[in-house]
């Protein structure tokens, strides 16, 4: 009866002891939570403070001016039009409008330009950068004018008619649109042909000129070979019409032999040895 009594007593006491371990393990868990809700509340605090000095910050710095970042690509496109402009041209650069919404910090130091990407038509576009903090660069589209006179057609003129100055003027252009070339001096373009019929005022291309035909297919051309010893002449026959400068092939009317040279300005056949 006295062993019964006593286990009865042993497992009340057990009991107790388990009810005791999981209120102090609730306790722990509940000053647990506490302590990470504190430390998160603090966490946002630290991190709202910081995004409202930055808030400050930017606002006591203020906007960079988009006028000055479209001056400076403006200025960066002029200094590279000067480089491959004629002389006495006028060089024009007008950078395009920013987006209204866009809001960069202001640069604390003069804003850096950079290499341009190359486009057609006279249009670019210019890298602007802050190089100081905070930090930030972007592409400026700028259109770009070279205005500069260049040789246009003041006369009806038909194909293959030898150009004179009276069919010629001067007009200015603007050259930077001008893809596929121009003239600046009326001589570049007196004594050519024109190779196809244009209208007035055509701006003159070397596309659109060629040179007079010296020697035609059938002529007989002075052979003339020499070197810093020996100079020797021959006649020979033209294998194709050439103009001054073109190289030719003429067969000797002699020999039969084949040979090639530059045509002279006088239609004359100087061999390449």
């Amino acid at each position: 009866m006295v062993l019964a009594r006593s286990g009865t007593t042993l497992a009340k006491r057990g009991h107790a002891e388990d009810v005791v371990k999981r209120r102090m393990k609730i306790v722990w868990i509940e000053s647990y939570v506490r302590r990470a809700r504190q430390m998160a509340a603090a966490s946002l605090m630290c991190l709202a403070a910081l995004l409202a000095f930055q808030t400050n910050v930017h606002a006591t710095q203020g906007d960079e001016d988009h006028e000055r970042i479209r001056s400076l690509a403006e200025a960066y496109a002029r200094e590279v039009a000067r480089q491959i402009a004629p002389a006495h041209a006028t060089i024009k650069a007008e950078a395009a409008r920013l987006d209204p919404r866009l809001r960069l910090p202001t640069c604390p130091v003069s804003p850096q330009t950079f290499r341009q990407v190359e486009s057609f038509g006279g249009r670019t576009t210019v890298g602007v950068r802050c190089p100081a903090a905070p930090g930030w660069s972007l592409y400026v589209p700028v259109r770009t004018q070279i205005i500069a006179d260049v040789v246009v057609l003041s006369a009806p003129v038909g194909r293959g008619t030898a150009l004179s100055a009276d069919v010629l003027r001067l007009d200015a252009r603007d050259i930077a649109s001008l893809s596929t070339g121009y003239l600046t001096t009326l001589g570049d373009a007196e004594g050519m042909l024109l190779r196809r019929p244009v209208t007035i005022g055509t701006v003159l291309t070397p596309a659109l000129l060629e040179r007079p035909r010296l020697v035609h297919r059938g002529d007989r051309v002075r052979i003339r070979a020499a070197d810093e010893t020996l100079a020797v002449t021959s006649e020979g026959e033209a294998l194709a019409d050439a103009a001054e400068g073109d190289r030719l092939k003429v067969r000797n009317v002699h020999s039969g032999l084949v040979i090639e040279g530059v045509v002279d300005a006088a239609g004359g056949l100087v061999a390449l040895w």
